[in-house]
C-alpha cells in the first residue's frame, strides 16, 4: 500500500498520469493500476479523468493528500532512524569483585568502549558470590570474579591468574579478614587452615579499609599483589596458595550477539600479552 500512496501523492501533485509515471520511473499503466487499487481499497474515487491525460482530484483526494503526505514523511523519518545504530544501544552491565573493579577493569575499559561504541556500559562492584547471583538472575550481563564457585546455567572461562601475597605487619597478632562472601576471604581462610594459625581477627567489609589498616601497620592479611601500595610491607607466598584464578562468566541463556562479542573480546584482550 505504501507504493499506492506514493503514486497517489505524485499524481495529485502533477495532475497527470504520464508525468507521474516518468517521475516515479514506472509505466503509465502501472500508475493507473495503483490508483485504481487504492480507490478500490478505500471504496472512494480519487480523481476525475477528463480525456487521456487531464485529471482533477476529488474532495476525498484533497482531504487525503496532506494527511498521507505527512504520514509518508513520518515513515521516512522512522525508516531513517531505525537504520541508525545509536538509537538502539545495547546495555551491558559488568559485575566484578573488588580487585577486578579497581585494578584490572579500568585498564581495558578505554579499548572496550572504543571497540563497542554502541553499547552503554555500567560497572557494579560486589562480592564473588553476588557476582554469580547477578549473572544467574540476568541482573548483569558479564561477571568477573575469583572465588571458586560451581553453579548451573553459567558459562565460565579462566581469564587470568592473580598473584597473592602476605602483606602488613608480619609480627602482628591480628589478622584482617573480609566478610565471608568475599573472594579474598576464601583464600585467607585456606591459608590460616593450612598453616594451623589461630590469630586474633579484625573483620572488615571493605577492601579499602583493609588496605588502610595494613598501611598503618595494623595486622596482616593475604591480598592481591595488584593492591599493594608502596607503604605496605609484603612478602611472596612460597606454597600453592600464591596464585588464584580469576574467571569470566555469562548466563548460558544469554543470546545477545553484542554481549557474546564483548565477552570474547575481554577474554582475547586479557590473554594477549602487552607489548
Amino acid at each position: 500500500m505504501i507504493e499506492w500512496i506514493k503514486t497517489f501523492i505524485v499524481v495529485y501533485e502533477t495532475r497527470n498520469f504520464s508525468v507521474a509515471a516518468k517521475r516515479l520511473f514506472i509505466s503509465q499503466p502501472t500508475v493507473s493500476m495503483q490508483i485504481s487499487k487504492l480507490e478500490t481499497h478505500l471504496n472512494i474515487k480519487l480523481f476525475h479523468r477528463k480525456g487521456k491525460q487531464t485529471i482533477t482530484p476529488t474532495k476525498e483526494a484533497d482531504f487525503l493528500y496532506p494527511k498521507l503526505l505527512q504520514t509518508l514523511e513520518g515513515l521516512s523519518d522512522i525508516f531513517s532512524e531505525v537504520t541508525q545504530k545509536e538509537n538502539f544501544k545495547t546495555e551491558c552491565t559488568i559485575s566484578c569483585s573488588n580487585t577486578v573493579a579497581i585494578y584490572i577493569l579500568p585498564k581495558f575499559m578505554p579499548s572496550l568502549i572504543a571497540q563497542f561504541p554502541f553499547v552503554d556500559f555500567s560497572i557494579q562492584m560486589m562480592n564473588s558470590e553476588d557476582v554469580v547471583r547477578a549473572i544467574e538472575t540476568h541482573e548483569s550481563s558479564i561477571g568477573i570474579y575469583e572465588k571458586p564457585i560451581t553453579t548451573n546455567f553459567i558459562h565460565k572461562e579462566l581469564l587470568l591468574k592473580d598473584e597473592l601475597v602476605l602483606a602488613g605487619n608480619l609480627d602482628s597478632p591480628f589478622w584482617i579478614l573480609r566478610e565471608e562472601k568475599s573472594g579474598i576471604r576464601f583464600f585467607n581462610d585456606i591459608y590460616l587452615k593450612e598453616h594451623h594459625l589461630m590469630p586474633k581477627i579484625i573483620y572488615v567489609n571493605n577492601n579499602e579499609v583493609l588496605l588502610k589498616l595494613l598501611e598503618n601497620n595494623i595486622g596482616q592479611s593475604i591480598i592481591s599483589k595488584l593492591s599493594v601500595s608502596k607503604s605496605i610491607h609484603w612478602q611472596s607466598l612460597e606454597d600453592s596458595s600464591n596464585y588464584r584464578s580469576m574467571f569470566i562468566i555469562k548466563n548460558t541463556d544469554s543470546f545477545s550477539k553484542e554481549i557474546s562479542d564483548i565477552y570474547h573480546w575481554i577474554i582475547q584482550t586479557m590473554h594477549t600479552p602487552t607489548q
